[in-house]
């Protein structure tokens, strides 16, 4: 039964070379579409993915330092950034006005979200240099954390679809119980659920996000 489920054990079991080799390669032709995708001089919105997701598949076809040289740089990213970008990418061809990472019209998101994301790679960099009393990182490796997630994300989504409330919330919701899942049956990129939920670029992305709200109300603030 362990050896199916291995996060119900008291052990972590690093991913399989090849499971790390299949998420780190799917984690960047996702990332690197979504950010280019804006980019691209074509007005289907279904082309600019597909254009972009080719090319990129045969850059890293072709181009073998590619991928090595992303992963020495900037690591894998994280599954939740994998769900982020395949949910982006479904939504924008399917032309629907609300998505969390978008290429089109952005449907506000609530900056609580972005502040939470912030503020959790504030406390795994900080814990990384030992400077806080608890250790968070280790938790990672936990059973626990991981249903904890898995509640917190149903949660999310029962109350989202219940209360009916804005589009991105049932994005983001599916997004994280989807990482989640597939960190449970994976245990891609390396075997810790923080890694899975969060990386450099995410964590990056919410600092920007935040960044452009604040300009945004401190432009309306002196307008008014």
């Amino acid at each position: 039964m362990n050896d199916w489920l291995p996060w119900l054990s008291n052990t972590s079991p690093l991913p399989a070379l090849a499971v790390q080799q299949l998420f780190h390669a799917a984690g960047w032709l996702a990332l690197l579409s979504w950010a280019s995708v804006s980019f691209v001089p074509v007005q289907d919105r279904r082309w600019r993915w597909l254009v972009c997701t080719v090319f990129w598949t045969v850059m890293m076809l072709s181009w073998d330092g590619l991928l090595s040289g992303l992963g020495l740089a900037f690591q894998t990213p994280g599954l939740l950034t994998l769900c982020l970008c395949v949910s982006a990418a479904w939504r924008d061809t399917r032309s629907s006005p609300a998505r969390l990472f978008y290429t089109t019209r952005p449907t506000p998101v609530n900056a609580l979200v972005w502040l939470i994301i912030a503020a959790l790679g504030w406390l795994l960099v900080t814990d990384n240099f030992g400077w806080l009393p608890l250790n968070i990182y280790p938790t990672g490796f936990s059973p626990g954390i991981v249903w904890l997630a898995w509640a917190l994300a149903m949660l999310w989504l029962f109350l989202a679809y219940w209360l009916d409330t804005g589009e991105w919330h049932v994005q983001a919701a599916g997004c994280w119980l989807l990482a989640t899942g597939l960190f449970v049956f994976t245990r891609a990129p390396d075997g810790n659920a923080w890694v899975a939920w969060l990386d450099p670029w995410l964590w990056l992305f919410a600092h920007v996000k935040l960044l452009r709200l604040w300009w945004h109300q401190r432009s309306r603030s002196n307008h008014s």
